[in-house]
């Protein structure tokens, strides 16, 4: 790790960066949190959206950590073993990535897969309570938001101040709808909203998203 921090503290693209792009604030971070050396991080605090940049000393990679609210995962496009391949991939993504976080660029937002699915024109979305059993509603289908193989979330109702959500999900592998309930983070499968068709998933909705928000919130009341 002290060979990497040295080779940080030399690195000259670090002096480059704007201190803000399309509304995310840059904090140069350098410090180590156990396994992980954060670099530096673009952040909105006012929209739950974070880009971090990291070296993993138990995989000697470079990596980027985006955060949408409560959900986080690594781009696997930046993952890199040099600084001179993980500056070029930032040169030529980091904007296009955060001015998508952003919501700022819908092109590279969804895959053309996606689209013939018409989550995103969907009538059913405009209806969405802004508000259940204290949960709002953070993400709609039509600002979706591409995470890890191959699924998209297109629900998201969080209750930030517990880290606890109520996730609905379409991968474009399997063309399935489906849910996960997160409570202080930790994962719950619900199987209550899996469907084929946005028609089949309009109707599991309108039966079991308010419920299983309640229920969430009787096991927050519990813990």
């Amino acid at each position: 790790m002290e060979n990497i921090i040295a080779k940080l503290e030399e690195w000259a693209y670090l002096k480059e960066l704007p201190a803000a792009v399309a509304g995310f604030t840059l904090e140069m971070i350098m410090r180590e949190n156990g396994a992980l050396y954060e670099i530096f991080t673009y952040a909105n605090t006012a929209t739950y959206r974070k880009f971090s940049v990291v070296y993993d000393s138990a995989t000697k990679d470079f990596l980027v950590r985006l955060t949408i609210g409560l959900t986080e995962y690594y781009d696997i496009s930046f993952i890199s073993t040099e600084l001179t391949v993980l500056e070029a991939a930032l040169k030529e993504r980091m904007q296009p990535v955060l001015l998508t976080l952003a919501g700022l660029d819908h092109n590279n937002a969804v895959c053309s897969v996606f689209r013939q699915k018409k989550i995103i024109e969907w009538p059913y979305a405009t209806n969405l309570p802004e508000e259940l059993q204290g949960f709002q509603l953070f993400i709609r289908p039509m600002q979706p938001i591409k995470i890890i193989n191959g699924s998209y979330v297109i629900i998201d109702y969080s209750d930030f101040p517990t880290e606890s959500n109520l996730l609905i999900f379409y991968n474009i592998f399997r063309d399935e709808f489906f849910g996960e309930a997160r409570i202080k983070r930790t994962p719950q499968m619900i199987a209550c909203f899996d469907a084929q068709t946005l028609e089949e998933l309009a109707e599991k909705l309108d039966q079991n998203m308010e419920g299983v928000l309640k229920d969430i919130r009787t096991q927050l009341g519990e813990m």
